[in-house]
């Protein structure tokens, strides 16, 4: 009787938790171990049939589903081009001041964050396509492409184009786009900035990657500040309007607390 009282006590504590945890994976686990205490209670009330039903059902099969159902669920895919300072590999760990902020907010949301990184010209095309939900990677939030929206900026930055080519206004935007316009890896742009040949790669580039550029002993002769405004942001597919929402708030809170200042200086500045 006593092992009994102390099961049922048990109870309401374990639902207390499971309630509580902000990732849905414990919740779950939360879940199947009240089920688990729920079947031991019912059969020290002798009822064996209720308890196996409870335990193969609610603990076993139900948790089972639930953790197939969240496998994707339960993730913040992130696509991203490496960026040093932004978002970068050292080692086995990813770093950088963009990481920093995602991470947070996965944290806040309660989903694991997964970044992969890919070519810059791919990033549009998973986010639009539905098989990722933001993207990353030193992006200039402005005039986003179909399929996607931008963010609210979290960093202002500059653009540089190649002034080498004069150009007609009409044909201005196309010559030097808005928005880094390089289509494969950052290391692709090192690469051929080794061979000087970063001019007939690319037209425009952002601050952080001239900055990384520079620090690497890549020569950027030609290489001019355009005028006007710019910001970095992330892009998130139209499909996931929740998430572009519970990020400007995030975003919001990160600045009115200063943390986001602190990231800035850390990373950055």
């Amino acid at each position: 009787m006593t092992a009994q009282w102390i099961l049922l006590g048990f109870l309401p504590i374990v639902a207390g938790i499971a309630l509580l945890q902000s990732r849905r994976l414990s919740a779950l686990i939360g879940m199947g171990l009240f089920s688990f205490l729920l079947a031991a209670a019912y059969l020290l009330m002798h009822a064996p049939d209720v308890a196996i039903t409870e335990a193969t059902i609610g603990a076993a099969l139900v948790t089972a589903i639930y953790v197939l159902a969240i496998r994707r669920t339960g993730r913040l895919i992130v696509v991203a081009d490496e960026v040093p300072g932004l978002m970068a590999r050292e080692g086995d760990r990813i770093t950088g001041l963009e990481y920093e902020i995602l991470a947070g907010f996965a944290r806040e949301i309660g989903l694991d964050l997964t970044v992969r990184f890919v070519p810059m010209r791919r990033i549009h095309w998973l986010l639009s396509h539905g098989e990722a939900d933001l993207g990353a990677g030193g992006l200039i939030s402005s005039a986003p492409p179909t399929g996607v929206r931008a963010t609210p900026p979290h960093l202002e930055t500059g653009l540089f184009s190649y002034s080498a080519a004069e150009v007609s206004d009409e044909n201005e935007e196309t010559a030097h786009p808005a928005h880094p316009d390089y289509e494969g890896y950052f290391v692709d742009l090192a690469d051929h900035g080794r061979h000087q040949m970063l001019p007939s790669v690319v037209h425009s580039l952002d601050l952080a990657r001239v900055l990384a550029l520079s620090r690497r002993g890549i020569d950027l002769e030609g290489l001019t500040r355009r005028d006007g405004t710019f910001a970095y942001g992330f892009l998130v597919s139209e499909n996931r309007q929740e998430i572009a929402r519970d990020y400007a708030n995030y975003l919001q809170r990160l600045r009115s607390s200063g943390r986001l200042d602190a990231m800035i200086r850390r990373y950055v500045v």
